[in-house]
């Protein structure tokens, strides 16, 4: 039996690729811009590309802005009105329809949840206002915490947290212990 020594480039792996590369999935870049130049026309595209879709309160202005900034980018540098063309052209308007829609709904659920909020500290302080509600609300919380049911109120949920603790504490010590002995015996 003759031992051959094994060639060492066997066991050699070599690979011609970034890091984080995908395989398969190409950067494209536009061509006579500047990868800078490309990157923001792109982030600006996208942009663009959400605020036409974007509608409600606030649209009008979000897409005045970046108007103006294309506008003022295009003329600063021609390859930078080139490439912002070719990143808008390749964006998929439906995909940021539907974000401008999700978008709304959560902005229109936040208002809603803030006027009722507002509207309930109204009726609950006489009309007097939002911060003065909350104000109110505070100090009769308070007043009623230092108050004998308050007192005792807290008395008796601190003692049900604690024992509670304690029983499950008590729980898993006994638990490990019986998992300790039935592996090792």
């Amino acid at each position: 039996m003759s031992s051959k020594p094994i060639p060492a480039d066997v066991f050699f792996l070599e690979h011609f690729g970034v890091k984080g590369m995908q395989w398969g999935v190409r950067n494209d870049r536009t061509g006579g811009v500047s990868r800078k130049t490309d990157k923001e026309a792109a982030k600006d595209a996208k942009e663009f590309a959400r605020a036409k879709m974007f509608y409600g309160q606030g649209a009008g202005n979000r897409r005045k802005l970046i108007n103006n900034s294309v506008a003022a980018k295009r003329k600063k540098d021609p390859a930078y009105g080139k490439a912002f063309d070719a990143h808008l052209a390749k964006q998929d308007m439906s995909t940021h329809a539907s974000k401008a829609v999700s978008e709304r709904k959560r902005t229109d659920r936040k208002d809603t949840a803030k006027k009722s909020a507002g509207a309930v500290a109204r009726r609950f302080t006489g009309e007097m206002g939002t911060k003065a509600a909350f104000t109110a609300a505070a100090i009769a919380g308070v007043a009623f915490l230092n108050s004998p049911k308050g007192r005792s109120m807290m008395n008796s949920t601190t003692n049900k947290v604690q024992n509670f603790a304690t029983s499950q504490k008590a729980k898993k010590t006994t638990d490990y212990l019986t998992n300790y002995f039935a592996k090792n015996a």
